[in-house]
């Protein structure tokens, strides 16, 4: 139960990102802010491990490859993709879209970890892709700005392939932590430095600096550390700490209700309320992806 309840935590930590995301996002660039939460958290995250689990703060040559994957797809990838498409979307959208995460993982899994996937569950996934069409229906003026094709903006693009970048991001995290024995807080912090370094030199070559990104200093910097703690110091290594217990897929799963806390702080700090398609994409998607791990559900409980 306690465990349960820590996922439950989890979720709502990840829907007020999208909240607090867009209110950083009115001071600064989306690849700006990427690097600068992930230096600073990864930072804090090396000083934390050397003064208080020294003992952990050890990186070895097997962790190399797995934390270059989860600060390339899962930090630098999904963070761009996230920030720059949420310039356009409501929070609740955004997040819902990004729930794109548990069917990449799953076709992940069963790519990466030869995980078998039986009828019931290609039914599952296929209704729970389908239930992605109503919410790309709805368009608001800033996303039709970003339209490519008649159903799809840009900005719906993007949050979909941060989704499959962060699946790929936590598989990656996955092995680093249960197969290659890496400490968690040290797997993060190295991987948010590698994300945050190549997001800096992305930001430098594309956005403008005049000295800095930030139109306001002072208006950015509670958003910005309100982000960076929830997002990178209490989710991320929360997140990491769940692995240990439940399965990638499991916790792509329970985030289903992230977009509830997404769309409620969205109402709260933003004014935003949800369209109909909204609502209907989410039971869609939710009877699709309940049929996809409801087989997965009955082979856990046969194993304990």
């Amino acid at each position: 139960m306690y465990l349960q309840g820590l996922v439950l935590l989890l979720c709502g930590l990840y829907g007020s990102v999208f909240c607090f995301g867009k209110l950083t996002l009115a001071y600064a660039p989306p690849l700006f802010i990427t690097a600068a939460r992930m230096l600073l958290a990864g930072f804090l995250l090396l000083l934390y491990q050397f003064f208080f689990q020294r003992r952990d703060f050890v990186f070895k040559k097997a962790h190399f490859y797995p934390c270059l994957l989860i600060g390339v797809a899962g930090v630098y990838l999904t963070n761009a993709f996230e920030f720059w498409g949420l310039q356009y979307l409501e929070s609740g959208k955004a997040c819902f879209l990004y729930s794109f995460c548990p069917i990449a993982t799953a076709c992940m899994s069963y790519l990466w970890f030869k995980e078998k996937i039986t009828l019931q569950q290609c039914m599952g996934l296929g209704i729970a892709i389908l239930g992605f069409t109503p919410l790309l229906v709805g368009h608001s003026s800033e996303e039709d700005s970003t339209r490519v094709l008649i159903f799809v903006s840009l900005a719906e693009i993007a949050l979909i392939l941060a989704a499959i970048a962060s699946a790929l991001g936590w598989l990656g995290m996955r092995e680093a932590v249960k197969y290659r024995t890496a400490s968690p807080v040290m797997a993060n912090a190295v991987s948010m430095i590698i994300g945050g370094v190549l997001a800096l030199a992305h930001s430098r070559l594309t956005e403008t600096w005049e000295p800095t990104p930030i139109s306001d200093f002072w208006a950015f910097l509670p958003w910005f550390l309100c982000l960076t703690l929830v997002s990178n110091l209490i989710s991320y290594n929360l997140h990491t700490f769940l692995l240990k217990s439940f399965t990638a897929t499991y916790l792509s799963f329970a985030g289903l209700s992230q977009p509830f806390f997404a769309a409620s702080f969205g109402w709260l700090f933003l004014n935003e309320i949800p369209s109909p398609y909204f609502w209907i994409s989410v039971v869609a998607v939710s009877i699709g992806l309940y049929l996809y791990y409801q087989v997965e559900f009955r082979l856990q409980k046969s194993l304990t």
